[in-house]
């Protein structure tokens, strides 16, 4: 994911166009252009097929419904994009009203219980970005107190694990009489909180739009380009080539994007921001909790800090 600044209409055209989803796009469209420019001069100087003589309605009509389907795919994917990201923004909410609460409901001398809560709740988002992005790694896991019901290495789904590790220590708290019934009430609904966004990020992930309805599209666009050019050559001469790529860069170029951002939790330009996200929550939490944190680390969280990845 990158995050990009407003920089002006033309840096961003540019920009935007240095990504891996714009050179896909662009090798498809020199694949329309010779497709075209052969169709154009055959039908000029060779042969006559004739499908100029379509009527234009016919034309019409499919540019319709092929705009309309377009537009669902597009909705369609942007609705899984902004649902992943509400998701993310109520983790952010509720991790930071987690470490307010222990932040008031443990003593000031309690070190050891606030770092192991700011190291927990900021492993959360980290280990559901890995498991969202079937990473099974730990590497950006803080390590909190061991033992066998806390290993994080028990257990191959890391949310799960950390969420472990939260309930564990606040029911050993709460049995120590450091937290009274009410304040354990309270936690649980945020505890519980952790894994429902954990359970709306995964059936997004494990729900994709079915595929007979994007592949009808491709199927759809490619007929669409195919029997373009034989009816606009009579009227476009050797303009048909840049009318037809222009309007393939178009559709192609929709139905493209609506692929990237139907899976939000990659690592492509336009999905989640979820490194920045995860280390502005690990940040915040450190801060509320008390426990230092260096420098670097907090401008990791900073917007426009170097997110490529």
């Amino acid at each position: 994911m990158i995050i990009y600044k407003n920089k002006g209409l033309l840096p961003s055209i540019w920009h935007f166009h240095t990504g891996p989803t714009a050179k896909a796009l662009l090798g498809r469209l020199v694949v329309v252009a010779v497709y075209v420019t052969i169709v154009t001069f055959a039908e000029m100087h060779y042969t006559d097929l004739r499908l100029k003589d379509t009527p234009p309605s016919f034309l019409g009509a499919m540019g319709i419904l092929l705009s309309l389907l377009l537009i669902f795919r597009t909705n369609t994917a942007y609705d899984r994009f902004y649902e992943g990201r509400q998701a993310w923004g109520v983790l952010v909410n509720n991790c930071r009203n987690l470490a307010i609460y222990f932040n008031a409901v443990l003593p000031e001398g309690d070190v050891l219980s606030r770092e192991f809560y700011a190291k927990a709740i900021s492993n959360f988002p980290f280990a559901l970005k890995n498991h969202l992005r079937d990473a099974n790694k730990m590497d950006e896991l803080d390590l909190v107190e061991e033992g066998e019901r806390r290993d994080l290495s028990h257990f191959d789904h890391k949310p799960a694990g950390v969420s472990n590790q939260l309930w564990v220590k606040t029911e050993i708290l709460y049995r120590e009489g450091q937290i009274s019934e009410s304040q354990h009430i309270n936690l649980n609904q945020y505890l519980t909180t952790l894994m429902d966004v954990c359970g709306i990020c995964e059936r997004i992930k494990s729900t994709p739009i079915p595929f007979s309805y994007t592949l009808f599209i491709k199927l759809f666009i490619m007929l669409y380009v195919t029997l373009l050019p034989f009816t606009i050559v009579t009227a476009f001469g050797y303009l048909t080539i840049p009318a037809v790529i222009i309007t393939s860069y178009i559709l192609v170029g929709l139905e493209m994007i609506g692929e990237e951002i139907e899976e939000p939790f990659g690592l492509e330009r336009n999905d989640l921001p979820l490194n920045q996200l995860s280390q502005l929550i690990r940040v915040n939490v450190h801060d509320i909790l008390q426990i230092y944190l260096p420098h670097v680390e907090k401008q990791a969280a900073k917007p426009g800090f170097t997110i490529v990845t």
